[in-house]
């Protein structure tokens, strides 16, 4: 009777061979792919992409590997064609600079509005002033004689 620990250690045994000939290019390809986003699919890298862009994507960089080029420069021939846009970490320099700093600025600035919002909730509030207080002395005179002789 075969158990799920003999079941895992024949499949082991089966894929010990492909593991021992690991090709390092098929690395090298995957470890520049990865830094590359997929221009058909949103989200993956050209490495994880099923689409068929992806694919001779991969195979142009096989090609370029075996010539001798390095990963560098395989990424710059990429951005020159694409934009900046291919790359997965997208150098921080002008519009995507915003990007990278406009989150922090938001939370600055929001922080400073709740703090005075705050502030000025806990202040007491200010006494009335009187009416009278800031008229001409004939007028507040006159003002006073209207409320007596109306009752308001």
């Amino acid at each position: 009777m075969i158990t799920a620990r003999h079941a895992v250690l024949m499949a082991l045994l089966l894929l010990l061979p492909r593991l021992a000939y690991a090709d390092p290019l098929d690395d090298a390809v995957r470890r520049v792919a990865q830094q590359l986003q997929c221009p058909v699919c949103e989200g993956e890298s050209v490495a994880d992409s099923p689409s068929g862009l992806a694919s001779d994507m991969r195979d142009l960089i096989r090609t370029k590997l075996t010539t001798g080029e390095s990963d560098q420069q395989i990424l710059d021939e990429f951005v020159a064609s694409y934009g900046d846009g291919i790359l997965t970490e997208p150098p921080k320099r002008g519009i995507s600079l915003g990007v990278w700093i406009g989150p922090a600025i938001g939370v600055v600035f929001g922080t400073l509005l709740v703090s005075a919002l705050l502030r000025s909730w806990r202040r007491p509030p200010r006494a009335p002033r009187s009416p009278l207080g800031s008229l001409d002395p004939d007028v507040a005179d006159e003002f006073q004689r209207f409320r007596t002789e109306f009752g308001k």
